[in-house]
């Protein structure tokens, strides 16, 4: 009974190390900024790495909740993978626009475009979550 209560805890223990390892990308686009140029201390800077808290708590719970959703629809892949890549698509553009603001280079229109159809195509063959 000890063995198969201590395998049970396993996955339990590594779920908050694995979504903790998901960051979004306005996480990523803060993390690459350099604190020494001089527009980081900017108000639009800083607002903007307090949006990114935003990105973060979505990205957690769209990763809790797609595989739920999709199950509890009967297995409704689309609206759920529409959904992540509006989030996606949201997360992106503010990372790029943080980016630009801090100082950083932001992402292209058109690269942002990829990126989320690259993670909705993700989406459809993993069963919902994409990037």
């Amino acid at each position: 009974m000890k063995k198969r209560v201590s395998l049970l805890l396993v996955p339990v223990l590594l779920l908050p190390a694995l979504l903790s390892a998901c960051a979004s990308q306005s996480e990523l686009a803060a993390q690459r900024l350099d604190p020494a140029h001089p527009h980081f201390r900017s108000i639009g800077c800083q607002h903007s790495l307090q949006g990114s808290e935003f990105h973060r708590d979505a990205k957690t719970l769209s990763l809790i909740a797609s595989p739920a959703l999709v199950f509890l629809s009967g297995g409704l892949l689309l609206p759920v993978v529409v959904a992540n890549a509006g989030l996606d698509y949201v997360d992106r553009v503010d990372a790029s626009n943080m980016s630009t603001r801090c100082g950083g280079r932001g992402q292209t229109e058109n690269d942002i475009l990829r990126d989320v159809s690259a993670g909705a195509a993700l989406g459809v063959v993993t069963g919902g979550r994409g990037k």
